[in-house]
């Protein structure tokens, strides 16, 4: 079947406002973009590595034109912090970016017990990383 029986409105403005919203970003190309056109929602992963100064730049970027930020970070199971914003996006979307980094990386400047879940402001993530790097100048 070549024709779909419902137009696909929906998807197409939000493959339009994900497409601009990627263009206008001054990031790599992400990891992974989701669409979800029911609730007008976009998900994106960059592609930053495991580097944590790297990824939390990577975040802070992605995440810069959103309005009405709300962010997240846990110390998972597995051993990492993973940490998602949201906020809303062109054309009223809801948009959410994530990563993480292994959390040894962040344990000197974070006390979070595996399972522990916290807000993070983007200010936050910003000293965690100049944290983050000065440690990595004085260890060199």
């Amino acid at each position: 079947m070549t024709t779909a029986l419902v137009p696909l409105t929906g998807v197409a403005k939000l493959a339009a406002i994900a497409t601009r919203l990627v263009r206008e970003t001054p990031a790599p190309e992400p990891a992974s973009v989701c669409l979800t056109p029911g609730t007008s929602s976009i998900s994106i992963q960059p592609d930053a590595g495991t580097d944590p100064v790297t990824v939390i730049g990577s975040l802070l970027v992605w995440t810069h034109s959103l309005t009405g930020l709300h962010g997240d970070w846990w110390h998972t199971s597995s051993g990492q912090l993973h940490m998602t914003f949201r906020g809303r996006g062109p054309s009223r979307s809801q948009v959410c970016v994530y990563d993480a980094f292994p959390y040894s990386l962040a344990r000197k400047h974070l006390a979070l017990r595996k399972g522990d879940h916290e807000t993070v402001t983007p200010d936050e993530l910003y000293l965690l990383a100049l944290e983050i790097a000065k440690q990595k100048e004085n260890d060199q």
